[in-house]
């Protein structure tokens, strides 16, 4: 089909007469018309209109620039890229595979040279798969918003694959994620096809290999793409090994551009263009809601590249000059577990979720454990409003005498900008200093999810503080709240804390095990030698007084889904089939020996559970009318029987059996678990009432997963021994 000097063809939708006698003059049409450049380089593409029957038409045009002879003589045999472009777009188009419909292309030829050459297609207004990555690392920053496209372009892909269409280019840019009025994503489209092949039978692995490797995300959800892209399983072989090997060739190809093209380079470089349109991989954070925690966005090799070896070094270094007296410390401390009366009166704390929806449910859950002391969280990453709902809960529970701890959570941007940090710290601690019983500042410095990645940022985290501790002397500031048993982190954090600050507690989240009992050994360590090792951290160091706080812990509860905070994002074909975390009763089980473990040896000082109400991980569900797990109904039973009892005694019984005694005003309680199995408490003495682990009645003592309580009427003065036998 020819358009006055140009070649071409147009689809039968758009042939019409108008139509054509604009074409046949592209150039002067462009200068005509309102022209709006899209995208520059060698080759643009252009928005206009073109008018059909009167009305405007909004038309994106690809003006391909001059090429090579080489290039011209492959093109007059293959066609041109506007040609290849036009027939790849209307194979997809044809398919409903998602594409901005076709119009025509357009070519002019003049000796063997292609002067001029144009692709035309529907404009669709919607950003580019790169863009709105970018909207959310760096706007949204939210996980949410991120599966949901990946939720959309991956099956999109797969579809062109199993329709034999390879792209060829597939790069972010070159895929566009329209939304919906509602703020939904609608179905991807793929645009920049001169490079595509395409037939009528799938593609082989190489071929997608090919496509894939050129999606550019980080490490982490990178997988999750490739597992929603397998119908939601692990890429096979050798499909998983073939784009591998395309990724490593394509990326490292490159990234040796500034050696191909260093004029190019250099010019970039001049005008302060980054390397890449993304951010950092350090700067990379999103936060999951629904587990109230970042997401892991990185692989791990990518996380070993950005770790910092000299930090690596130095608290290697602290910790080996930390272990003889810290070795002396802990030896003794744990061989004085349980031997010291410890009164229970506000150990035991919840975590409250400072939002409209939840403050009054949890209120009423908090009363009914008989209000107990509250955790309550304040993020950089949340909005003002959020700040002032959680300071507005501060104050409530306040006037009803609850005590109150907070914890501030910095997210990357704290750290990119410690203006802003420190006006959040200045506006929450100012708000709520003489209204709490302790401030922790920073969390889990040891995860890099957490935006934190060097012991530098650390510190000008903690460098406020040091201010506010002048302005505010009465707050107890309390940290360096590192995570797991990494205790190595504990002592760095320690040692980085700005020169002049001192710290009124050690706190740490004690995420240790999680997917076992509290009695398993981890190393050698089960949570009791953990504790101990932890005070012994806090006796030793000169920076912080010598008191252990557990400022959150808890277990995962199996079968949540992408509630769990150990599933999380997206939940893998494997963690459906064998869900992760424990059943609710061991969950409640875990929670009080935990809780009894902790707290009666000695150790540790306060313990606050992470959290009253969440569906992966709460004492009661969120998500199903936050009705109560077993869980609450054990805590409630336990802090109304024990709330303001005091331990005085662990009685010998074996290894895997636990016996504890408290004294409530003339009763003597006992508290009775073995870490599993079931066995009679042989030996038992006669007991005036017995308790299972949720309040009810039992008639016989027994040693089992779950504990039981056992009252004792009369003075504890030993008449009433116990024997337990192995």
């Amino acid at each position: 089909m020819t358009f006055g000097r140009y070649v071409g063809n147009i689809s039968s939708r758009f042939d019409a007469t108008e139509l054509m006698a604009q074409l046949a003059s592209v150039p002067q049409w462009l200068d005509a018309g309102q022209v709006l450049p899209l995208s520059d380089g060698h080759d643009q593409v252009l928005k206009s209109d073109l008018v059909m029957g009167g009305q405007a038409v909004s038309v994106a045009i690809k003006v391909f620039g001059r090429q090579s002879l080489f290039k011209d003589w492959f093109d007059r045999r293959n066609g041109s890229k506007a040609a290849r472009s036009y027939h790849a777009g209307a194979f997809l188009y044809q398919k409903a595979l998602g594409t901005a419909e076709p119009i025509a292309w357009l070519d002019r030829w003049d000796d063997g040279r292609l002067v001029e050459s144009y692709y035309l297609c529907i404009h669709v207004a919607a950003p580019c798969f790169r863009d709105a990555l970018i909207q959310i690392y760096e706007q949204e920053q939210n996980n949410a918003g991120m599966m949901a496209l990946l939720h959309k372009v991956a099956p999109a892909l797969r579809r062109l694959h199993e329709a034999g269409f390879m792209h060829g280019d597939l790069g972010n840019q070159n895929i566009l994620v329209p939304k919906s009025s509602a703020g939904t994503y609608l179905e991807p489209l793929f645009i920049d096809l001169n490079r595509s092949q395409y037939a009528s039978a799938p593609l082989g692995d190489r071929e997608r290999a090919h496509d894939l490797a050129r999606i550019a995300l980080p490490g982490a959800y990178l997988d999750i793409f490739k597992m929603i892209y397998n119908h939601h399983q692990n890429l096979p072989e050798p499909l998983a090994w073939l784009e591998k090997k395309a990724r490593k060739r394509f990326w490292g190809h490159r990234r040796r551009s500034r050696f191909r093209h260093p004029i190019r380079f250099l010019k970039r470089l001049r005008q302060g263009q980054p390397a890449s349109p993304y951010p950092s991989d350090k700067d990379l954070w999103l936060w999951d809601e629904k587990t109230a925690q970042p997401v892991v966005v990185l692989d791990r090799s990518e996380k070993r590249r950005l770790r910092s070896p000299r930090d690596i070094a130095i608290t290697l270094f602290r910790g080996v000059m930390a272990s003889p007296s810290l070795y002396r410390r802990y030896r003794r401390l744990l061989s004085e577990s349980y031997s010291k009366p410890v009164t229970l009166k506000n150990r035991f704390g919840v975590a409250l979720h400072p939002r409209t929806e939840y403050v009054e449910q949890e209120w009423a859950l908090l009363k009914a454990l008989g209000s107990p002391p509250v955790l309550l969280r304040f993020c950089h990453h949340e909005t003002p409003e959020d700040w002032q709902a959680g300071i507005a809960l501060v104050e409530r529970l306040y006037r009803e005498k609850i005590p109150v701890m907070v914890k501030i959570l910095q997210d990357r941007q704290a750290v990119l900008n410690p203006v802003s940090w420190r006006a959040f710290l200045r506006m929450v601690v100012g708000a709520v200093a003489d209204k709490v019983s302790q401030i922790e500042v920073t969390h889990a410095k040891n995860r890099s999810k957490w935006g934190v990645w060097t012991n530098r940022e650390f510190k000008a985290l903690m460098q406020p503080v040091l201010e506010l501790r002048h302005e505010f002397p009465r707050v107890n500031f309390v940290g360096p709240a590192c995570i797991d048993f990494e205790y190595l982190a504990v002592l760095s954090g320690l040692a980085d804390l700005p020169k002049g600050l001192h710290l009124n507690g050690l706190s740490h989240l004690m995420y240790v095990d999680r997917r076992g009992a509290p009695e398993n050994k981890q190393g050698g360590f089960s949570t009791v030698e953990k504790s101990a090792l932890l005070k012994a951290i806090a006796d030793w160091s000169s920076r912080v007084d010598s008191k252990v706080i557990v400022s959150e812990v808890n277990w995962p509860i199996q079968g949540a889904g992408l509630w769990s905070p150990i599933t999380g994002t997206y939940e893998k074909a494997e963690w459906r089939r064998d869900a992760p975390g424990e059943t609710e009763l061991d969950y409640a089980n875990f929670m009080l020996r935990f809780l009894a473990l902790t707290v009666c040896s000695g150790h540790v000082s306060e313990v606050y559970w992470w959290r009253l109400s969440a569906r992966g991980y709460g004492l009661v569900d969120d998500q199903n009318g936050f009705a109560p797990r077993p869980a609450f109904t054990a805590l409630k039973f336990f802090l109304h029987l024990l709330g303001d009892a005091v331990f005085v005694k662990k009685h010998d019984t074996p290894e895997d059996r636990y016996l504890l005694e408290f004294t409530q005003g003339a009763r003597r309680i006992l508290m009775a678990w073995r870490v599993s199995g079931e066995q009679p408490l042989d030996g038992f003495g006669p007991f005036d009432q017995a308790w299972d682990a949720f309040g009810a009645a039992i008639e016989r003592p027994v040693f089992r997963a779950s504990p039981t309580y056992y009252c004792v009427e009369g003075a504890v003065d030993g008449s009433r021994d116990l024997c337990v036998s192995g």
